[in-house]
């Protein structure tokens, strides 16, 4: 069976996404997981915090696992590490769904304000679009 969520689109969305912050001058990390919340490619900009590394993960997760952005998320999941202590109710993740409504992964951003992170991921998601065809 073929992995829906390939390597080379992961690390496309992630490099797409990555260069739209710094585009911005913003240094922030990027993560792309696949549908079981595996990690596929993480980047961290030159400059970006530490902590980006673990935020975006865990918003890739979460977008990946819960099937829906963690913005949305947020508004229900303040207890969410009674589920799943991986969750992050934050917004600046989204899942990364197929033209046929399959969620074959998620993407996260960390490093900037929760709402410049959640746009820079559907901005990351839009360069990959075509792909996920």
């Amino acid at each position: 069976m073929t992995e829906r969520l390939s390597y080379d689109i992961a690390r496309q969305a992630a490099e797409a996404t990555l260069e739209i912050a710094r585009a911005e001058g913003l240094k922030v990390c990027v993560t792309v997981v696949d549908s079981s919340g595996a990690v596929k490619v993480l980047l961290k900009d030159d400059g970006a915090a530490p902590i980006g590394v673990e935020t975006s993960r865990r918003k890739a997760y979460t977008a990946a696992v819960m099937h829906l952005p963690t913005a949305e998320f947020a508004e229900f999941g303040k207890d969410s590490h009674l589920i799943d202590s991986q969750l992050l109710a934050i917004p600046g993740g989204h899942p990364i769904v197929t033209d046929t409504d399959e969620v074959i992964g998620g993407i996260g951003v960390g490093g900037a304000l929760a709402a410049t992170d959640d746009r820079l991921a559907a901005d990351g998601l839009k360069s990959i679009a075509a792909l996920l065809a």
